[in-house]
């Protein structure tokens, strides 16, 4: 841990933060887990609780006493999993819909395959058909699975741009009816 921040933290802080932190800690995991998240999610969510906590101008005189410190950051948490699972919810969604799954060898007809890349085709030609930028924002958000802040700062747009041109691009493939000329018959 870099100690240039608690030298600049106020007196006292360190220790009031810790003691929360050490207090609640494991109470708040067993709760995001319980709200169906991974250990790593929950661990991730229990951070940005803390961290959201802090941030709050209340959060030292909430953390003097115990049970009004937890249900504050039980609240905070609550919220964070939720977001979390819509996230998660939403890359599944995003997967299913710009991806062809390979099927285990045997298990799966050859119409089934076939349907499949048919699919699969069709959701690129009609990512093709997109705008050049709407397009890039898919590339690197849904297939190249990059974050939505990554994405903005690599087109220099605002992450509420990258947003609205990947829901618009969602609605494009889902009403999209692309269709290769085949005149090679």
């Amino acid at each position: 841990m870099n100690s240039a921040p608690a030298e600049h933290a106020p007196p006292g802080f360190l220790s009031w933060v810790s003691a929360i932190v050490h207090a609640h800690r494991a109470r708040l995991l067993a709760y995001a887990r319980k709200r169906g998240l991974d250990a790593e999610d929950s661990l991730d969510a229990v951070q940005d609780t803390f961290a959201s906590f802090l941030k709050l101008p209340e959060a030292r005189s909430i953390a003097r006493d115990s049970d009004d410190a937890l249900k504050m950051l039980t609240v905070i948490l609550r919220h964070h999993t939720q977001n979390a699972t819509r996230k998660r919810s939403r890359r599944a969604v995003h997967h299913a819909a710009g991806e062809v799954e390979l099927a285990p060898s045997g298990e799966e007809s050859s119409e089934l395959l076939i349907a499949r890349a048919e699919e699969l085709g069709r959701v690129h030609g009609c990512i093709l058909r997109m705008a050049r930028l709407q397009r890039e924002v898919v590339m690197l958000s849904l297939l190249d699975e990059q974050p939505r802040e990554q994405v903005a700062q690599l087109l220099e747009l605002s992450e509420g741009h990258v947003r609205v041109l990947l829901h618009r691009a969602r609605e494009h493939l889902r009403h999209c009816s692309f269709e290769y000329d085949d005149d090679r018959e």
